[in-house]
């Protein structure tokens, strides 16, 4: 009857013993922040923002083995306008790579430096728009409600395809506290292949948090 109750209790700990070791062999990031356009697509696309989330599996205490997901959006410049005589438009780009990241120290450090770089498949929108008028209702407290009209961006066009593409790139790792939560800032530079020879270049700046 001791041997039993004590297989009950010792049981449900070595169980969760082992699933809190392999959780902390999983690493999840979030993070956002600005995209600057390189070589070429700098004379089309204005400085533009994006997301990025990424989780994989820590093989070794310094190589994770992840899948990155990337969002990038930047509004056309005047030039590009100009060319394709249309008021307004934007480029998004999202990417889903293989992202290994290879940290220099023990990934339990305080402050660690990692590169990382990745192979995957990318997809771009390019989206004009033009300025249209929409009738709609304001409402005030004081005053309540009344129709009015404002200005809202319409497509007119739209044109998207899919081609492969590639990144790399380094970051900085400060870990908060004993906790296994992460402060990170990294730069990365993508290139997504274009069958015309021009490919899109960005250089996304991402601040956020791993875990």
């Amino acid at each position: 009857m001791v041997r039993r109750t004590a297989l009950i209790l010792v049981v449900p700990v070595l169980f969760c013993a082992s699933a809190f070791a392999q959780w902390n062999r999983v690493n999840f990031s979030a993070g956002a922040g600005f995209t600057k356009p390189a070589q070429t697509t700098s004379d089309n696309v204005d400085t533009g923002w994006n997301l990025n989330f990424r989780g994989g599996f820590n093989a070794t205490r310094h190589l994770g083995l992840d899948l990155d997901f990337t969002y990038n959006r930047a509004d056309l410049n005047n030039d590009a306008l100009a060319r394709a005589q249309e008021p307004g438009g934007h480029v998004s780009i999202w990417s889903l790579t293989f992202q290994p990241m290879y940290h220099l120290l023990p990934q339990r450090s305080r402050v660690n430096v990692y590169a990382t770089g990745g192979f995957g498949l990318y997809h771009r929108d390019l989206t004009f728009t033009q300025p249209v008028l929409v009738n709609t209702f304001f409402c005030d407290p004081f005053f309540g409600c009344f129709p009015t009209l404002v200005t809202v961006n319409q497509v007119i066009a739209s044109f998207d395809t899919y081609k492969g593409g590639f990144n790399a790139g380094a970051g900085l790792e400060v870990r908060l506290g004993e906790s296994h939560v992460k402060l990170f800032s990294e730069a990365r530079y993508h290139r997504m292949f274009n069958s015309s020879g021009n490919d899109l270049t960005y250089l996304p700046v991402t601040f956020g948090f791993r875990w």
